[in-house]
């Protein structure tokens, strides 16, 4: 039983992790630099467990794989969220730029 908490919080980590990634583009100010900070320590965290893991299993490989899938889920994360971010913000300048519909 006591695996399945470790398990469950770890998961719980890492979702808070990539959750805090995806929000720095839809954050700003000092609240932009929390979110960063919180999720660079978070990912930093996840590649230092994934390298002991390499290590701990005398495969260095397998601890360097893991790390690259995790630094390409975390750079294709950001980027999906910057990109989603950029098109509605066009999309509600365009709308503030149109005015609003007229009623008929």
């Amino acid at each position: 039983m006591m695996d399945l908490g470790v398990d469950l919080w770890a998961a719980v980590f890492q979702a808070a992790t990539f959750l805090c990634l995806m929000a720095v583009p839809w954050t700003d100010g000092k609240l932009r630099l929390l979110v960063g900070s919180i999720a660079g320590a978070g990912l930093l965290l996840i590649l230092a467990f994934q390298f002991y893991i390499g290590v701990k299993k005398q495969d260095y490989g397998l601890g360097a794989d893991l790390m690259i899938v995790t630094l390409a889920n975390a750079a294709l994360y950001l980027a999906i969220s910057w990109g989603v971010e950029r098109v509605f913000r066009l999309f509600l300048l365009k709308r503030k730029k149109d005015g609003p519909p007229s009623s008929s």
